[in-house]
């Protein structure tokens, strides 16, 4: 199905027809920036606006989450809740994270039913970018400003009107169920559409990424990695806001005779990773744990799914309080 223009005189309208498909969660203003957020039709969609802080994975995978209850009669499963149906405005890079996450945890052999059930509600519309930010490098990870993978529409914002094109079967019945607030887009804005494209394309460097995963398998000296880590802090940062890491632990929860287990994410950077019960820490070393991080992005990943982990949003570089920088620590590796 061809783009069609949305015009932003229409965007009420437009946030109307979305949340008649439920629950609608997009880009708003607040006193911390532009956040992912519940949407009503009074809601003023913000089109203009850096990515969010906090990457959008965790709409479908929560930061920690309840799993069961657990009492004296038994244990509970604890019914999947804060399921979205509609994620609007998120970008090129985030989406192509969420089809990375797809591959973890809904696989032909295991299924997560909680990521799967969220997954499965919502209709993602992405929003390509129309500049490029200090720390992105996505066209060095398979991505792109305007990539298209893993979402169900790609819109692009032209000022004055919004081209939206419906990339899966989804996206197009929605486009076709309220085709009247849509029009053809012109020659004219098909053209700038793809001036924009290519205009940011054109500003985001060129990062050694494809180059990592054979350099990676000679890069086992300790003290390498050690110098790379020699900074770090061990705070978690880089994980937490990375929209493709998906390691998690278990915590119980418990009061008296009843409590709950929660899945919370978890960080390969922290010293109690893979710290054993015994106290046995097989990577007790900052070195050995920043090693780990970057050998599975962009060794074992691409072993596995033929693909690096990383799609070059740049928030582990802007986020760090150490000012680890993954290009830089890639740089070296492909030296």
């Amino acid at each position: 199905m061809q783009s069609v223009a949305l015009d932003i005189k229409n965007l009420r309208k437009f946030t109307a027809a979305l949340l008649k498909l439920g629950t609608v969660r997009g880009p708003v203003h607040s006193p911390a920036g532009v956040v992912l957020a519940d949407i009503t039709t009074q809601s003023d969609l913000a089109l203009e606006y850096e990515n969010f802080k906090l990457p959008p994975k965790r709409e479908f995978f929560p930061q920690c989450e309840e799993i069961t209850r657990f009492d004296a009669s038994g244990v509970r499963e604890v019914p999947v809740s804060g399921a979205a149906d509609v994620i609007f405005g998120v970008r090129p890079c985030d989406a192509l994270a969420l089809s990375h996450l797809d591959r973890v945890f809904t696989d032909d052999k295991y299924t997560d039913p909680y990521y799967s059930k969220r997954r499965g509600a919502a209709l993602l519309i992405s929003l390509a970018c129309n500049k490029s930010e200090a720390a992105c490098f996505c066209t060095s990870t398979g991505g792109s400003p305007s990539s298209k993978q893993g979402a169900d529409i790609i819109g692009f914002n032209l000022g004055t009107v919004l081209l939206l094109e419906p990339v899966t079967a989804r996206g197009q019945a929605f486009v076709k169920k309220n085709k009247s607030l849509f029009r053809d887009p012109s020659a004219k804005e098909l053209q700038k559409r793809e001036k924009q494209e290519a205009d940011v394309a054109g500003q985001i460097p060129g990062v050694a990424v494809q180059q990592a995963p054979a350099a990676l398998s000679g890069k086992s000296d300790p003290a390498f990695w050690e110098s790379i880590a020699e900074t770090c802090l061990s705070c978690g940062a880089c994980t937490f806001l990375c929209p493709t890491c998906h390691c998690f632990d278990f915590n119980d929860r418990t009061k008296r005779d009843a409590g709950s287990r929660l899945r919370v994410h978890d960080a390969c950077m922290f010293a109690s990773f893979v710290r054993e019960a015994s106290g046995h820490n097989p990577r007790g070393k900052k070195g050995e744990r920043m090693r780990q991080r970057v050998m599975h992005k962009f060794s074992y990943a691409p072993e596995n799914f033929n693909t690096v982990f990383c799609v070059g949003c740049g928030r582990c570089v802007t986020a760090c309080p150490s000012n680890i920088d993954i290009r830089e620590t890639l740089s070296k590796v492909t030296a």
